[in-house]
């Protein structure tokens, strides 16, 4: 007797296509410059979107409720120093400024975002010194505050470097550095910092490579005393050391041709302040997810785990968050005497 079998497959199709029409992304932090100034960018699906419908976005931007008006910076019509993509409210932001945003287009889901300024940072002490950890000795500086219980902000602290040359024929030049030292890691037990300090980069208005700012979230001191701390690198050298470049100084540097030749020398004096940052709660979630995803690049080749993401932009993406900041007098070792 023979038996015959027969395989039979079912095949079941799926439709992938999927409803991923073009959204709007924004990036905007007012409160940090004289301005505020918006990052607003198309984002169009890479499978299921047949067209790319031109992007041109109606603004609606409200402070306390009054409409301020937003123009596109074309051609650097508006301010240099930012895209001419970019775009600009000529208002500057004060403490308790309620703030919101509304973005449409044609063929785009409109998108919605809510944010306000905070409160300065708060009074502080100053203090600046050298500590001694094993064999190696640090420059570190703290700063002393009290957090208030009746908000949820984070603290951020950047160094401003800045370098006047005098050159012979007479000619003078003014550079400057923003930066974050190398936090105190936790296992050396002499700065009493968190374990949620990160360092993001971020340059006044976006997001960037640009500038480092150490942050911390209030989240494990709020309503206390607190004090924050990262070691001081030496300008010139991209290392931490005990170097003491931090109170005004001046120098003589040689001058050096394409092929590294000494061609002459110029005379330096050399200056620092700090900028000290209060920001929002969406500051802080969506930083902190933008440096995960920086530091965890290697996610698509298998060595590192993927990271959330945030937003608060309704119907898009981005976020608009609000950060207050200021600069301290530049320091000098009267100035830490009379700030500690």
């Amino acid at each position: 007797m023979l038996f015959s079998s027969v395989c039979v497959s079912c095949m079941s199709v799926f439709d992938l296509k999927l409803d991923d029409e073009p959204v709007i992304c924004l990036e905007s932090f007012p409160g940090v410059e004289d301005v505020v100034v918006f990052s607003l960018r198309p984002a169009y699906s890479m499978s299921n979107s047949p067209t790319k419908p031109e992007f041109r976005p109606e603004i609606v931007f409200t402070v306390n409720g009054e409409t301020v008006p937003v123009v596109q910076n074309t051609d650097f019509c508006v301010r240099g120093e930012y895209p001419e993509d970019c775009y600009i409210a000529d208002y500057k932001p004060v403490p308790g400024d309620r703030m919101s945003i509304r973005v449409s287009s044609e063929g785009f889901r409109p998108i919605s975002a809510r944010t306000s300024i905070p409160e300065p940072f708060p009074d502080r002490k100053i203090d600046y010194r050298s500590e001694v950890v094993g064999e190696r000795e640090y420059c570190i500086l703290y700063v002393t505050f009290e957090d208030d219980a009746d908000t949820d902000f984070t603290y951020g602290m950047q160094v401003h470097n800045e370098l006047l040359t005098h050159f012979s024929e007479g000619k003078k030049e003014i550079t400057y550095v923003r930066y974050a030292g190398e936090q105190i890691a936790d296992d050396y037990n002499i700065a009493p910092m968190s374990l949620d300090g990160i360092r993001l980069c971020f340059d006044g208005w976006r997001m960037s490579d640009y500038a480092n700012v150490a942050c911390w979230s209030d989240d494990n001191f709020n309503g206390r005393q607190k004090t924050i701390s990262m070691t001081v690198r030496a300008y010139q050298y991209d290392e931490i050391s005990a170097y003491d470049s931090f109170f005004v100084r001046e120098y003589e540097r040689e001058l050096y041709d394409e092929e590294y030749n000494v061609v002459g020398k110029c005379n330096v004096q050399e200056r620092n302040k700090l900028i000290l940052y209060t920001m929002t709660d969406e500051f802080y979630k969506y930083s902190l997810a933008k440096e995960s995803a920086r530091e965890n690049a290697g996610f698509f080749a298998g060595i590192a785990p993927s990271n959330f993401c945030y937003s608060n932009v309704e119907g898009g993406y981005g976020v608009f968050a609000g950060v207050y900041c200021e600069h301290t007098d530049w320091i000098t070792p009267e100035f830490i005497e009379n700030n500690r």
